[in-house]
């Protein structure tokens, strides 16, 4: 053993402790086991020895930590300046240069350069891809218009020609001195025929809000008060073609073409059990047969969403 200085191995045995614990006092009570020197192995000071054998002593009567710290502060100087040489220790004590670390810093810095650059340069692209796409989607929008107006300008150059390709009579005409002129007379397009006036409801049921009756016969009206002529135009906006209207017994039937199936719908005048007049959906027939009141009442709330959606 240096007679001036002790190590772990010193500590420990003088103390009757292992290294381990030696170590364990040091990390706790780091200001009172003065240090010699922090070379390797770490070097104490002669003085360390009684303070170790003191904790030993400490610890034995079932003192804690903080009773420890204070007996101690009593018995012995405490160097507030002394840290563990973990926390001192020169990093390049372990055998790596400066050099070394200031080259390995400057790789790391430059690989960070590198990993910014990238994200850069991936954050254009994503941008660049974007403006593609919409480009694109422009394109094609573009494109389908085109299309659409080419279609509606052929079909209203058919419409054209065929009213320009009206028959003509041409007719030869002998002047006085025996010249002989042709003209060319253009045939009037006859009319087309008017559709029969269907047998519309009077103006009074038109202007009635339409009301359907459900399973338990509670009358249930139209959302908006919807007036019969209004619900009418609705369902013949939505076939794309005119209705027909036909008295029937107790009021009349409506008739139109809807998704490829016939609908027949008969109102009726009706008063309401609160005394509202309105005009009432008495049934539906569809491609001939009787529907349900549930059918009725779905039929009229999808007629209803169309027009919201119109």
């Amino acid at each position: 053993m240096d007679e001036r200085t002790l190590t772990h191995a010193d500590l420990a045995q003088g103390a009757g402790v292992s290294v381990t614990s030696i170590k364990s006092y040091r990390a706790k009570f780091p200001g009172f086991i003065p240090v010699a020197s922090w070379t390797k192995p770490i070097r104490f000071r002669p003085e360390a020895l009684p303070v170790c054998v003191r904790i030993r002593a400490l610890f034995a009567e079932g003192r804690s930590v903080a009773q420890v710290r204070a007996a101690l502060a009593q018995e012995f100087p405490e160097n507030a300046a002394e840290k563990p040489v973990e926390e001192v220790r020169n990093p390049f004590a372990a055998g790596v240069s400066e050099r070394s670390f200031q080259e390995f810093f400057q790789a790391a810095g430059k690989m960070m350069q590198g990993m910014a650059a990238l994200a850069t340069a991936q954050a254009r692209a994503d941008q660049r891809l974007t403006r593609l796409e919409r480009a694109l989607e422009d394109l094609a929008s573009v494109q389908a218009q085109g299309a659409e107006a080419m279609t509606r300008l052929a079909a209203e150059i058919g419409e054209w020609s065929a009213g320009a390709a009206r028959p003509r009579k041409v007719v030869a005409v002998r002047g006085t001195e025996g010249r002989t002129e042709t003209y060319a007379f253009e045939e009037r397009a006859e009319p087309a025929p008017k559709p029969a006036p269907s047998d519309l409801p009077p103006e009074p049921l038109l202007g009635l809000p339409v009301a359907i009756r459900t399973e338990r016969g509670e009358f249930l009206g139209v959302p908006g008060r919807l007036s019969l002529a209004a619900f009418a135009a609705a369902l013949e906006r939505q076939a794309g073609s005119p209705a027909d209207w036909t008295r029937a017994e107790d009021g009349f039937v409506l008739t139109l073409n809807l998704g490829g199936a016939a609908h027949a719908l008969r109102f009726n005048p009706a008063t309401s059990p609160s005394g509202v007049e309105v005009a009432l959906l008495a049934g539906l027939d569809l491609d001939g047969g009787e529907t349900t009141p549930a059918f009725i009442q779905e039929f009229v709330r999808q007629v209803r969403e169309r027009m919201d959606r119109a």
